[in-house]
């Protein structure tokens, strides 16, 4: 706890520090933002704000992690109307997709050291502006999608804006079905260590999920401030139907389903109010709670598997910040406070008889709480600091199976700084500390009948924590840009995979299994091509290399981190041409592999390179077609399983299973239709 203490009282002395330094004397009202009209983005003839960011310089759209819980590290890199939104089971992606391109006024690239703004942690982030002028507004959407093997995916989404003098609600709702193209058809083999065959069958597992979902939210003036309400219900079943027709060794039929039923209820607010010329107030509230279903069925021959899994979880969240901003000069101090519950209960039977399961019974709860505060400051014309620190304490709680009680208390500082050598070039340097968020599903037991796995809770879990060293280079050139970023991970409890000892047996479970290092190097291009004679063209590319080392708890051996993937690399391109009012293009990912280190196996997924192409077509300003084909390459998915007698390391290698599925090329229609403006 001493350390805490020494680490706490330091970030907080660098941030005080920056703070008390006299503002550069700038003006700073147009200082670290860069307005683009929608004159900027008519080159690609826009259908909604998400096709909008794609083209911004230097801009890529991070996702909020709503698994995270609390408030903090939930939210993305998007502002709309210079605020985030309240609620945290929307992704930022869907949002913007319901937005349409004729309601942007403008789009904002905001640059961390920029005064008054929270870039919660972020160097960059993208307001999208939307008009003040529309009364009613909104937009109609109707999708298919045609699989080969007779599955289809349809959907159709109703989004309503209205606006009375200020008043502004927005009502949307969506029914659709998806189908995972990661999934299919094909065949699920075993082959011994020399490589003969020990059963061969033919394979099925087509998944997918039927999605009903409604939101709502609301803004108003209210006491010399903004008030924004928002609601949201979602109802998701999942489904997939699985079926074994083994050859050989002998002839045998095994079926099986999955179902999981899952609701999603989400109420929130904020609220943020100007206090004179230079503060400003933000309150945040937030409930969410989700209640899930799950039923697991397998049959083979006289014998019958079932698996119940049964859960409920809230999450109640309050946040306040005040920010000051005097010139160059931006400091916020704030507190956030967060009640999560999880109540899990789940149970196995093979042939009617209960099979015990480890921790299968479990009650958690966490209390926690987060201080923090945050400066920025111009250190001259080219150069702004930042500094930060957050202290979180919690108290966590499980009963049921197995009762425990711990608290836990982390500081979590960080320090940014941001250099323009010129015009068109930007350096960032970064260190800050990260404390991951338990998994309380991590702390309760379950059975797989699909892997024919037991997986342990694990009550003695502890977050890993890690320090992050950043460098960053931009380059913006015309409307295109590179970024090119190294960055290097100390971590310390890595939480990954570990034996879990428990009446008399061993399971495999999520545990803390020592210190890692994780290094990436991430490369950005979006690049026009006009200069060459394309005009129309442009290309964009996003990679990431990746190189992780833990040491395996089982062998003692390094390996990487599990789930890791070494290289991730995806470029698309666009041609648009107005004058046919055309728009084509396509995008190919690279292929993927993750690897997990289990305690009796190791398995690895990979999944092939993919291209995906469209073409969209506007008669008008209004309306939009797009016909698209994706997994134009019919690429597999490949599960891979090195199963082992007992604890790898200890134990002799006993088969391989190879599981190969297709879901094949498909094809599918969008239309859309705004209306009002």
């Amino acid at each position: 706890m001493r350390l805490h203490h020494v680490s706490f009282a330091a970030g907080l002395f660098l941030t005080v520090v920056i703070a008390a330094c006299p503002a550069a004397a700038q003006d700073a009202a147009s200082e670290g933002r860069t307005a683009y009209t929608p004159e900027y983005f008519a080159r690609v003839q826009p259908t909604t704000a998400f096709d909008m960011l794609a083209i911004l310089p230097g801009f890529r759209l991070v996702e909020g992690n709503t698994d995270v819980r609390g408030y903090s590290g939930a939210a993305g890199n998007i502002l709309i109307d210079g605020q985030r939104p309240a609620g945290k089971a929307e992704t930022l992606e869907d949002m913007l997709k319901r937005i349409p391109a004729a309601r942007v006024a403008r789009i904002e690239l905001v640059r961390a050291g920029t005064p008054g703004m929270d870039m919660q942690g972020f160097a960059l982030l993208a307001n999208v502006v939307l008009r003040s002028d529309s009364r009613l507004a909104g937009r109609i959407e109707a999708e298919n999608a045609l699989f080969r093997h007779g599955y289809s995916a349809p959907r159709g989404s109703v989004q309503v804006d209205l606006d009375r003098g200020g008043h502004v609600l927005n009502l949307f709702g969506a029914v659709y079905r998806t189908i995972d193209d990661e999934h299919g058809f094909g065949t699920r083999d075993r082959f011994a260590a020399d490589g003969t065959p020990l059963r061969l069958a033919g394979y099925a597992q087509p998944e997918g999920e039927t999605v009903v979902e409604t939101s709502a939210g609301y803004r108003t003036p209210l006491f010399g401030g903004t008030l924004r309400l928002n609601g949201l219900f979602k109802d998701v079943r999942m489904f997939a139907d699985i079926g074994y027709d083994i050859r050989f060794p002998a002839p045998e039929t095994i079926t099986g389903s999955e179902r999981n039923h899952t609701r999603t209820w989400e109420a929130g607010l904020r609220y943020e109010r100007t206090l004179g010329a230079a503060d400003d107030i933000e309150l945040v509230a937030n409930h969410r709670a989700e209640r899930e279903t799950g039923i697991d069925r397998e049959i083979s021959g006289a014998s019958s598997d079932l698996s119940d899994e049964r859960a409920t979880s809230s999450e109640s969240i309050l946040r306040a910040a005040w920010r000051h901003h005097r010139g160059a000069l931006a400091l916020e101090v704030g507190g956030e406070g967060a009640i999560n519950i999880l109540d899990s209960r789940n149970l196995l039977f093979e042939d009617d008889v209960a099979v015990p399961l480890p921790n299968a019974q479990v009650r958690v709860e966490e209390h926690r709480g987060e201080f923090f505060a945050n400066s920025s400051w111009t250190l001259g014309p080219h150069l702004t600091a930042e500094a930060g620190i957050r202290y979180e304490i919690s108290r966590l709680t499980q009963k049921g199976d197995s009762d425990l009680a711990k608290s836990l208390a982390f500081v979590k500082p960080r320090a940014r700084l941001n250099w323009s050598p010129g015009a068109h070039d930007e350096i960032r340097l970064l260190v800050e500390r990260e404390v991951g968020q338990l998994d309380f599903d991590d702390f309760v037991g379950a059975a797989s009948l699909n892997a024919g796995t037991i997986s342990a809770g694990n009550r003695d879990l502890e977050p890993e924590t890690l320090w992050r060293a950043e460098a960053v280079y931009e380059h913006r050139f015309g409307a295109g840009s590179v970024v090119l970023t190294a960055r290097r991970e100390w971590i310390s409890d890595l939480v990954d995979q570990l034996p879990i000892f428990a009446d008399g047996a061993i399971y495999d479970g999520v545990g803390n299994i020592g210190s890692a290092r994780r290094d990436e190097i991430e490369a950005s291009l979006k690049l026009p091509l006009d200069a060459a004679g394309l005009k129309g063209v442009l290309v964009t590319a996003d990679a990431t290399a990746r190189r992780s080392r833990a040491t395996d708890p089982s062998t003692g051996e390094r390996r990487r981190i599990s789930k890791d993937v070494p290289i991730e690399a995806k470029i698309s391109l666009t041609h648009d041409l107005p004058a046919w009012h055309l728009r084509w293009g396509g995008s190919f990912v690279v292929a993927e592999e993750e690897r997990s280190f289990k305690i009796e196996e190791i398995e690895t997924e990979r999944l092939g390179g993919r291209l995906d192409l469209f073409v969209e077509y506007k008669p008008d300003a209004r309306w939009t077609i797009r016909l698209f084909g994706r997994n134009l390459t019919d690429s597999a998915a490949v599960r891979t399983r090195d199963i082992y007698t007992g604890i790898r390391g200890d134990s002799a290698f006993r088969y391989r299973e190879v599981r190969t599925l297709r879901s094949g090329r498909y094809a599918g229609i969008n239309i859309q239709r705004s209306f009002g403006g």
